[in-house]
């Protein structure tokens, strides 16, 4: 019984969004879009290998529950926010929320990680690809690493955010913040950090409007995807830094040459 719903409910995801069955159809995501119209595909394999796949071609892996099923999106936007990290812009109003914060770098994924569902309970990323996730943090494959970003009150994990490198490319992925401006010091410091270690670019994903604030910009899928090969297979920098003190961060963030207001 289970096994017919499952079958309808993939007929029901084939019929609305283009299914893919397989890592050899992944290729083929643009156009299966550009036919339709659309920003996503669907598939059910949440192995760490396909995953990784999707993210290796620059799509962006999210999870859906529909009914008994675990659904894989695999969404290629019409439209990514990218920075370049000549753009980097850093608040003056950093300073103030930085005052006894610290930040580490995959000291503790799955803290980090299990913050980011509970303070986003309806959130995308549902058990199997977190599952996906973790493995791949520990055994990277095909390019790709899962990280996080965590920043700290003393010991305390007041925010923080997983992501992706693809070769020389960071994709951050989902985040949090429990402490007023935090989240801004956390996303400030890793492009720092990016830049520091050598990375291409910065992958933002969907444009909100304090990415553009931070420096990002809009482009278009096929320029993104066209830009993203580029860099994929390109050697992952090693972090510049995996750890960083108050002290420390209070001087990153208040370089004259990197602060506006």
């Amino acid at each position: 019984m289970l096994e017919n719903r499952e079958r309808a409910i993939i007929q029901w995801l084939d019929a609305h969004y283009p299914f893919i069955r397989d890592r050899s159809q992944l290729s083929a995501v643009p156009q299966l879009l550009v036919q339709r119209q659309q920003e996503f595909c669907t598939a059910i394999d949440f192995t760490p290998a396909f995953v990784a796949a999707v993210c290796y071609q620059g799509y962006l892996p999210m999870g859906e529950q529909i009914a008994e099923l675990p659904v894989l999106l695999i969404k290629s936007h019409h439209q990514r926010c990218v920075l370049d990290f000549a753009n980097l812009h850093l608040s003056r109003k950093l300073k103030r929320y930085a005052q006894g914060l610290t930040l580490a770098i995959n000291q503790n994924f799955y803290a980090c990680l299990r913050a980011i569902t509970h303070h986003h309970p309806t959130t995308w990323l549902i058990k199997p690809l977190r599952e996906a996730f973790i493995q791949l943090h520990q055994h990277p494959q095909s390019n790709i690493a899962l990280h996080s970003i965590e920043i700290y009150n003393g010991t305390q994990l007041v925010a923080g955010e997983v992501g992706y490198s693809t070769g020389a490319i960071y994709t951050s992925l989902a985040g949090f913040h429990t402490q007023n401006g935090a989240g801004s010091v956390q996303l400030a410091l890793l492009g720092q950090v990016l830049a520091r270690s050598g990375f291409g670019f910065w992958d933002l994903g969907m444009e909100l409007p304090y990415k553009c604030q931070l420096g990002a910009h809009v482009i278009h899928r096929q320029p993104f995807l066209e830009r993203w090969i580029q860099h994929r297979d390109r050697p992952t920098p090693a972090w510049a830094v995996n750890q960083l003190d108050s002290v420390a961060i209070l001087n990153s963030i208040t370089k004259p040459a990197a602060a506006e207001e």
